[in-house]
């Protein structure tokens, strides 16, 4: 199948989305907090006003357009009657909240639409940089080619910025270089268009934090995992994956192997 009506509305969306975020950005949003996962590890996780009035705009462009598809997203009500629909819109109206505050340019509306569990088209817009990423996982897009470094050593990993300062991180080969971007929709977003060579996080992450960068990355041909090296499903009842790896298919192997034979766990 092809999407191109659903990627077009998904890029309206996030361009809708993403002139509300930049309207907050100078004018200021006001935030607060609200309950986390605890299987995250999260009691709070912090929400801004800008989070909330995009979830609504997303909504009233994707369902307004489809509007037999079912919804799951960080900001509204989990209906579980998503579970009984084929297609389910993921969305994450702000990712990066955290860096949108403080004003580092590393956040990003994301958009995925899954097809029976599996992810088939993503929309990541950092609207900071005027940044657009869309595909479906069909995708002849040029742009979304992964790196061609020979090993991890020669080419840069991209982490979050929380688990770069708490030190989160595995052993990797001596010389290589760690870059930590603050959204890791972002991060999955420009390892598919080939800047780095694996995108890394240890701990859980909600399917709306990832599921437009496995589109792109699917795109792009990389191996997606969760930290266990098993595939991705998305519309679960849970809507949460136990950490991420995510690479071209050599390199994502050697980094298992790496860190199998490291003996090294989840912090």
């Amino acid at each position: 199948m092809t999407y191109h009506a659903e990627l077009e509305a998904a890029q309206e969306a996030a361009h809708r989305g993403g002139a509300i975020l930049q309207r907050y950005r100078e004018s200021g949003a006001r935030y607060g907090w609200k309950h986390g996962d605890p299987l995250q590890g999260r009691a709070y996780e912090i929400v801004s006003e800008a989070d909330v009035e995009v979830d609504q705009v997303l909504q009233e462009t994707l369902l307004g357009a489809f509007p037999d598809d079912a919804w799951l997203s960080e900001e509204a009500h989990d209906d579980r009657e998503r579970l009984l629909h084929r297609r389910v819109w993921i969305v994450d109206p702000l990712d990066g909240t955290r860096e949108f505050l403080q004003g580092v340019p590393e956040y990003a509306v994301s958009i995925a639409l899954a097809l029976n569990g599996q992810p088939v088209l993503g929309v990541v817009y950092n609207p900071d940089a005027d940044e657009m990423y869309a595909a479906t996982v069909d995708s002849q897009d040029e742009r979304f080619d992964l790196e061609d470094a020979a090993s991890l050593a020669d080419s840069f990993m991209l982490v979050g910025r929380g688990e770069w300062h708490y030190r989160e991180l595995p052993p990797v080969p001596d010389g290589t270089r760690v870059m930590p971007v603050g959204s890791i929709a972002y991060r999955m977003a420009l390892l598919a268009t080939g800047q780095g060579c694996l995108v890394f996080t240890p701990g859980r992450r909600s399917e709306w934090d990832i599921a437009a960068g496995a589109a792109l990355l699917t795109a792009a041909g990389a191996t997606v995992t969760d930290i266990d090296g098993d595939p991705l499903q998305f519309n679960q009842a849970e809507p949460s994956v136990k950490g991420l790896i995510a690479a071209r298919s050599d390199i994502h192997a050697a980094a298992r192997e790496l860190w199998r034979r490291s003996g090294w766990r989840i912090p």
